[in-house]
Formats: structure tokens, C-alpha cells, sequence
């Protein structure tokens, strides 16, 4: 099976992380003794996760397999236990996490070979159908993600065993891998051995499901990203009609959205359900609050993420012709028309200040009287995260231009016009 990814581990540097159990000594194995015909500069690294008392001499014995095979050792120490315990984890959870972290910091190699094999696949998707997670977790491990590459992933443990027995391997037995209080192992350990006896391909069929499964899920996610998606800082928005809230396609655009603002875990499906009715039936302006901060809020057959939005600019600066900063956006204001938006500089009374919004504003609309400012904002279809933010100028309640949007009506140009000014909003 090993070669089957060839063409991805030639030429490479390849370091096979190897704990020192049957598995990863055969995947060692493996790689050394195909490592000319893979062309490949071979070392091996591994993580002391501190959880068992002979970890340690797991490690010196990875390290004396190393020398064997004539290649380099790299060892990192981790605390799995503190770790498991300052995060309220397993210590199964906590080692994974700090293995992997491990293997990020490690860039002596271009690429990581890592033991899983089709049991331990098996239980991977057993464990998340019993979760219940998504068609994410149903799909199971890749054979190659980013630089990790499992060249066992379609091989029955029974034949790396048979495999090790056959070469005369030799290797570390650990003893916690038969406590049945852990998930995994009570799969391994009592209910694999129950499906056998229905079915002695049962992890062979369960695997080739989870192919089925990642095949839909890499069509649909293809589908997903072809979605137009409005992303600037802190925001994330796409269009979501019926048709699309009603589709596979929906979640996917959330944990598209959460990724962008910076959020890749803990968004579930009772999350998603939520924000379906959102978006099926929630109001324009009603919102929803999720993990790490985000909200989503519906808009006019929107939705839109946010993340850490800023605290409301509740200042005012005099209104003056030339350039002018106002929270962190420069408002230019210049004789004729120059771009933007364009006013009776004459007509403008007095006295005026740029700021936000405030309660009471009112708006002389063209053809038509004055009205809340909230109800125009409303009516031009404004979203309302977007309201707050607005520039105005403004005298007392009466606001005579919104910037980007209208002037009002009291300050239109017309034939009489002496004093024409443009006026434009830039981000500094």
C-alpha cells in the first residue's frame, strides 16, 4: 500500500512519526526499505507525551530503532496530563493536540508520514457517527492533508501485524490501549470484534462509506466556494435565499464565514439549525449570537458574521470645507463636483458637526418631508449593522447629508446655485 503515494513522498524529506508501537515501527520500516526507490532523505520523530510511566523508555527505544535504520532522531517533550487538566480534556484529546502542535514547530522535513491504517480509520468514523458530527467527521482521514501523509491508511491491521511478525520486528506495547473506558479503545477492543462476527469486512465497508462520504463532501464543498462571499475585516456576508438555507450547501457557507473571521471549531449543528430559522424566518435586523464572539445578523436576504465589531464612535467634529478626520476616515469636502455626493454649500446652515446616528435624527428626503432617519435608513435597505457607522453632517437633530448615500433635500443644488460642494469619505 505503501506505494501507492509514490509520487508524494519522492524526492521529499520525510519524517515518520513513530511512537514505537507496531504500527508506526512498520510504517519505519516500510519507508526505510523503499526510501532509494522513493528517493527520499528519511528521519524520525517523535513525541514523549508524558502520560505513562515508561514513555520515557518508549522514546530511547524510538531513538535506538532510529540508529538501526541509519537515520535522524528528533524528540519533543510534552506535559499531556497538565495540559488535559488546565483544559478540562482527555488525556487522549490533550496528547493529540500536543502532538500535532509538535509536529508543526518540527520543519526539518518537508513531509510527515503518520500510522494510521484502516482500523484505526474505522474507528475514526465509528466515533464520529456516534458523535454526531457532520459528513465532515463521516468522511474520515485523508490519506494526504497539507504535509501529512498516511501510506497505511488502506492496510488491515491484520496484515501489519502479520507484517512485523513475519519481519521479526521488534516493538512497545502500550498497555493502555486495553482500558475499555476510552472510547477508541472500547471500539477496538469490544464492538469491532462484535461487527466482525456480522461482517468480517465490517472496517473495510465502514472505510469504503467514509469514501463515499468525503467524494460528496469535496463536490459539495466545490460547490460551496463557488458562492460569492463578501469578506472585509471582522465580516463576513453571502446571500441565503430558501433554496440555499435549505441545502447541504448552508453549512458549509457558515463554517466558510466563522474561518474568515478567524473561528474554526465549536460551531455545531445545534448552531447551524439556529441559523437556518434565521435565515428562513427571521426578520431583517434580527440576529443571532455564536461561539468566539461571532453574530450573525439577517439583512435583507442576507446574512452576515461579525466578529469583534468596534465600540460606537459617540464624538463630533466640526463640519469645515477641506479635510477633516472623524473616526479613522478622512471626509473631504471640495468646491464643485468632484466625485460623491454634491451640495448648496449656501443652504447648509451654520454650526454643523460631522458624527453618527443618534436618536431623534430626522431626514428630509427628495420629494417628500421629513422622517426619522431610522425609517429612511430602513427604507434604502441599509443593514442595520452598517447604520451605526454612517457618517453624517448635522445640525441638532436635523442631519443634512448622509455620507455615501443622500443629501437632503434642504441642501439640493439647483440653477441658483452659487456655492456647489462636493463632499467624499476615504478610510485613512
Amino acid at each position: 500500500t505503501i506505494f501507492m503515494l509514490t509520487d508524494f513522498l519522492k524526492g521529499k524529506r520525510g519524517a515518520a512519526a513513530v511512537c514505537g508501537g507496531v504500527d508506526s515501527v512498520v510504517l519505519l520500516d516500510k519507508l526505510a526499505r523503499a526510501r532509494k526507490e522513493l528517493d527520499i532523505e528519511l528521519m524520525v520523530i517523535n513525541v514523549e507525551h508524558g502520560i505513562r510511566a515508561e514513555s520515557k523508555a518508549d522514546s530511547l527505544f524510538v531513538k535506538e530503532l532510529a540508529a538501526g535504520y541509519g537515520v535522524p532522531f528528533f524528540c519533543f517533550e510534552v506535559d499531556s496530563p497538565s495540559f488535559a487538566r488546565a483544559n478540562k480534556l482527555s488525556e487522549e484529546t490533550a496528547a493529540r493536540i500536543l502532538r500535532y502542535r509538535a509536529f508543526e514547530k518540527f520543519d526539518g522535513c518537508d513531509v510527515i508520514a503518520l500510522a494510521h491504517h484502516m482500523s484505526d480509520q474505522a474507528e475514526s468514523i465509528l466515533m464520529h457517527i456516534l458523535r454526531g458530527s457532520g459528513t465532515s467527521g463521516a468522511a474520515g482521514m485523508k490519506a494526504v492533508s497539507g504535509r501529512y501523509v498516511r501510506p497505511l491508511l488502506d492496510t488491515p491491521k491484520a496484515e501489519i501485524d502479520a507484517y512485523a511478525a513475519g519481519r521479526g520486528l521488534k516493538f512497545v506495547v502500550d498497555k493502555t490501549n486495553f482500558e475499555n473506558d476510552k472510547t477508541r479503545n472500547f471500539l477496538r477492543n469490544v464492538v469491532f470484534p462484535e461487527l466482525n462476527k456480522i461482517n468480517a469486512r465490517a472496517a473495510e465497508n465502514i472505510c469504503r462509506f467514509g469514501g463515499h462520504v468525503r467524494a460528496d463532501t469535496e463536490f459539495l464543498d466545490g460547490l460551496a466556494a463557488a458562492i460569492p462571499m463578501e469578506k472585509e475585516s471582522g465580516r463576513a456576508t453571502f446571500c441565503c435565499d430558501a433554496e440555499t438555507a435549505s441545502s447541504p450547501l448552508f453549512a458549509r457557507l457558515v463554517f466558510r464565514a466563522a474561518a474568515s473571521l478567524g473561528v474554526f471549531a465549536d460551531v455545531e449543528s445545534r448552531h447551524i439549525d439556529d441559523l437556518k430559522k434565521l435565515a428562513l424566518f427571521g426578520e431583517t435586523g434580527a440576529s443571532l449570537d455564536l461561539p468566539h464572539g461571532m453574530r450573525a445578523v439577517k439583512e435583507y436576504g442576507k446574512l452576515t458574521f461579525t466578529r469583534g465589531a468596534a465600540e460606537k464612535y459617540g464624538g463630533e467634529v466640526a463640519f469645515a470645507a477641506g479635510e477633516t478626520v472623524f473616526d479613522g476616515k478622512k471626509v473631504v469636502v471640495t468646491p464643485g463636483r468632484n466625485g460623491g455626493l454634491y451640495f448648496d454649500g449656501g443652504k447648509l446652515p451654520p454650526g454643523g458637526v460631522i458624527r453618527h446616528r443618534r436618536e431623534g435624527d430626522v431626514f428630509a428626503k427628495f420629494g417628500g418631508g421629513a422622517k426619522k432617519l431610522k425609517d429612511y435608513l430602513i427604507d434604502k435597505k441599509i443593514p442595520a449593522r452598517e447604520r451605526d457607522g454612517l457618517t453624517l453632517v448635522a445640525k441638532g437633530k436635523e442631519v443634512y447629508i448622509i455620507c455615501g448615500v443622500e443629501i437632503s433635500r434642504k441642501i439640493k443644488v439647483d440653477k441658483n446655485s452659487e456655492s456647489v460642494y462636493s463632499i467624499v469619505v476615504n478610510q485613512l
